[in-house]
């Protein structure tokens, strides 16, 4: 392939005016999360039992983990999926979602600092659980500090490993060109798919719905994998449209491969809707079971039975992360603008900040409205600065495209 090294530019250089960005998002949030230590949050509502401490600090750092997260974990499973599937026109851009393992030991820091310093703040509900809370006690084998610390830590380390090599293998294959690391990639991803869904599960369940442990659903793991797709597939494509408009990738990557990542962000957004709406909310509408609506009634109604402030959350989290991105990427034109496609990618990104907000917030002040704030703010521009320092170093390490890939001959000549 050394017309194509030849002929595109696959060398990603990171440009100091990136880096200053990157930098100064980073040095922006850190400033706003130091106020939050110097400033910490109060509630204006008390309540016997309360917990002490400084809890929006770490609430809005677990806001910002549940929005990179799926970033970064679902890059892995999109790279174990084109392996499995022996998929060739996702070749050229592959080597972008490979790239994103780096950020996995980042996240596993802040893991650490979340857990490690505020386990009791933002899973409060079951730390400090009465004596008397006999169903959070009768869960208490799988809700206890070590050992929801413990498995955690493990499954991230488990993630890296898997990314690491997915990443390693394919490298390899640009300099010795060897076939047999494509079966060998496959294989790899077969083991990670079956870790991928387990883990998934446990995970969704622990770093999210064990926010309100008294609350039950069947299907929340299968949510959060919605999200992960629609955050995934839209990183890339802000990533694809920026290294375009910077000049990278030639004619290697073309409205035909953005394309498909278009289909897969609006097929993405049509899933979470089945899942969030009518297999999750509506299902629970209609069984009308205490344990299952408890969640939605926190997130809609007051105790008169009038609406509260999340309900326009609510409304609003469905026209976020289903309405507008399927009108904005039904037509087929719109799957293929490189600039479209980011910003309606940035809108998806946006819904899944709103989302992890709306499904967060209702538990840290009792139900009271808390609206998203410069706390809120710093916290995220901390892990978006991070997010491309890490992704943008990274990106130096390789070629932007895998040049030995045995079918991506296939994926330069696809045609749509």
């Amino acid at each position: 392939m050394a017309g194509v090294e030849k002929n595109s530019n696959i060398e990603f250089h990171f440009s100091s005016k990136l880096r200053n960005i990157a930098l100064g998002l980073f040095l922006i949030g850190l400033f706003l999360t130091i106020l939050q230590i110097i400033f910490p949050w109060h509630s204006a509502h008390h309540h016997g039992g309360d917990h002490h401490g400084n809890p929006r600090l770490f609430y809005s750092l677990h806001l910002a983990f549940l929005v990179f997260l799926p970033i970064t974990l679902g890059s892995i499973f999109f790279v174990s999926v084109h392996h499995l599937s022996g998929a060739a026109w996702s070749v050229t851009i592959r080597r972008l979602a490979e790239t994103h393992f780096w950020f996995m030991p980042v996240m596993l820091v802040f893991l650490i600092l979340i857990l490690g310093l505020g386990i009791d703040q933002v899973f409060h509900h079951w730390v400090h659980a009465p004596e008397t809370d006999k169903l959070v006690k009768h869960k208490s084998p799988w809700l206890n500090v070590p050992f929801f610390i413990g498995r955690n830590i493990v499954v991230f380390i488990i993630w890296i490993i898997f990314g690491w090599y997915l990443w390693k293998l394919s490298v390899q294959q640009d300099h010795d060109g060897k076939f047999e690391h494509t079966p060998t990639l496959a294989k790899i991803s077969a083991g990670f798919a079956v870790v991928f869904g387990l883990t998934i599960s446990t995970t969704s369940w622990d770093l999210s719905m064990s926010i309100e442990p008294h609350w039950f659903s069947t299907i929340w793991a299968v949510y959060i994998f919605a999200g992960v797709l629609l955050s995934s597939f839209s990183a890339m494509a802000i990533w694809v449209y920026f290294l375009k408009k910077a000049g990278y990738y030639g004619d290697t990557l073309t409205e035909n491969h953005i394309h498909d990542v278009g289909k897969y962000i609006w097929g993405s957004s049509i899933f979470w809707a089945y899942i969030g709406i009518a297999s999750q909310f509506l299902l629970i509408w209609y069984g009308h079971i205490p344990e299952e609506t408890i969640f939605y009634n926190t997130r809609i109604y007051n105790d008169d039975m009038s609406h509260n402030p999340w309900a326009l959350v609510s409304l609003s989290l469905i026209f976020i992360r289903f309405v507008l991105p399927f009108f904005l990427l039904i037509r087929r034109d719109s799957k293929r603008n490189f600039g479209w496609l980011a910003a309606v990618s940035g809108l998806v990104l946006f819904g899944q900040i709103w989302d992890m907000y709306w499904v967060l917030y209702p538990t840290l002040d009792h139900g009271h409205f808390v609206m998203i704030s410069w706390q809120e703010i710093g916290s995220l521009l901390l892990f978006t600065g991070l997010y491309i320092l890490v992704i943008g170093y990274a990106l130096t390490k390789s070629k932007l495209i895998p040049i030995n890939d045995p079918r991506l001959e296939e994926c330069l000549h696809g045609h749509h």
